[in-house]
């Protein structure tokens, strides 16, 4: 695991202290399939997005770990977490790569909702996305966070969220060097965009509005 935001970091200031910290806490509560480096780019991309109108939204939500991340640094911004909570959706051929399939990372949609009980502004939507976003058609966003593992879905995001980004916010996705149908989809969207799509460390892209 590649781990450059730990309290005994030589290279550590006060905010990734308090990062290191946060996150240390949510790795004893809950399981987190994130190396340390890209559960940092999470916050970061929230913590540096709050001067950015728009509220914040996750699609991808699993047992709710980026979810807290998110809510520890996130302020009084809204936050609205989508999931199936019955795990991936289909998934297509250029998704089968170990270990996706359909059913795969499940979460129990009350154990998550239990979990981030302590903060008032966080809404859930269970089922599949965009079937679910009508509550939030007419809002724009500030930061997005992605972790859907499938082309289709994550096309579908890209294509809901891009338009409702306000200028300086944050796409940020998960899988991108390790599932071949995300950085398509991501690749071919913004491909006849004027944004670039920045590979970060970990498997994660990144992509700030213009």
């Amino acid at each position: 695991m590649i781990s450059h935001t730990g309290e005994d970091s030589p290279y550590g200031n006060e905010e990734r202290k308090e990062f290191a910290k946060a996150l240390k806490k949510i790795r004893s509560e809950t399981e987190l399939l994130l190396e340390d480096i890209e559960a940092y780019h999470i916050y970061m991309a929230v913590k540096r997005t709050q001067k950015v109108p728009g509220e914040i939204a996750e699609v991808g939500v699993y047992k709710g770990g980026s979810a807290k991340i998110i809510c520890a640094v996130k302020g009084e911004k809204p936050l609205h977490l989508f999931d199936t909570f019955e795990g991936l959706p289909k998934v297509d051929e250029i998704d089968m790569v170990w270990p996706f399939y359909e059913g795969k990372f499940a979460a129990s949609y009350d154990s998550v909702k239990n979990y981030l009980k302590d903060d008032p502004n966080v809404f859930f939507y269970k089922g599949i996305f965009p079937g679910t976003s009508d509550p939030v058609r007419e809002k724009t966003f500030s930061m997005v966070n992605l972790d859907v593992d499938t082309y289709e879905s994550t096309k579908q995001c890209l294509e809901f969220f891009y338009k409702r980004m306000s200028p300086g916010g944050i796409l940020l996705s998960h899988d991108y060097m390790t599932a071949p149908g995300v950085k398509k989809a991501f690749d071919d969207f913004f491909d006849s965009k004027a944004e670039p799509v920045l590979e970060t460390a970990g498997s994660q892209c990144l992509v700030v509005k213009v």
